[in-house]
């Protein structure tokens, strides 16, 4: 429906602004702001529908981090979605970079954090089942001088109600 309110106007603009190009201007720009004035109060699309899920209902599995381009990390994993009438569209991580002296390795409270990353994973993983994923994580600023010992944990989960299917 947006769409085609959209290209009704958009052809409305063309038509007048070869005939009055003054009045085409004038009707563009009061669109724009009425268009930025209720971006700004009605919420987006993004929230609309969008469950928050339980982080006991999400449980991340299988991470392996390894090497990757110019200083990145390769994270992938598999999330499981134990709710049972919501879907998980979305889940951001915490990731964090230890660096541990060689005789500190075993004593995680010793190490420091090196770095620090929330990588959001967009995944649609329906009520009961699993995903695997996989994204890049950066850490400009890491150079390890001992062991690297990695910590990860979901931080926050999005939804959306399931309407069956899969």
């Amino acid at each position: 429906m947006h769409w085609i309110i959209l290209g009704a106007i958009a052809v409305t603009l063309i038509v007048a602004a070869g005939r009055h190009p003054r009045f085409a201007f004038s009707l563009l720009a009061i669109l724009l702001a009425f268009t930025f004035v209720m971006y700004q109060l009605i919420p987006g699309e993004r929230e609309r529908g969008v469950v928050m899920i339980s982080l006991a209902q999400v449980q991340l599995s299988s991470v392996m981090i390894t090497s990757g381009y110019a200083g990145s990390y390769k994270l992938a994993g598999r999330l499981h979605n134990s709710a049972t009438d919501v879907a998980l569209v979305e889940a951001t991580l915490e990731v964090k970079q230890r660096d541990c002296l060689p005789a500190d390795a075993s004593a995680t409270k010793d190490c420091s954090i090196i770095g620090l990353a929330a990588p959001r994973v967009v995944l649609a993983v329906p009520p009961g089942q699993a995903r695997d994923f996989s994204v890049q994580v950066f850490f400009p600023s890491a150079r390890p001088r001992g062991k690297v010992r990695w910590e990860y944990l979901v931080t926050q989960v999005l939804g959306r109600r399931h309407k069956g299917g899969d």
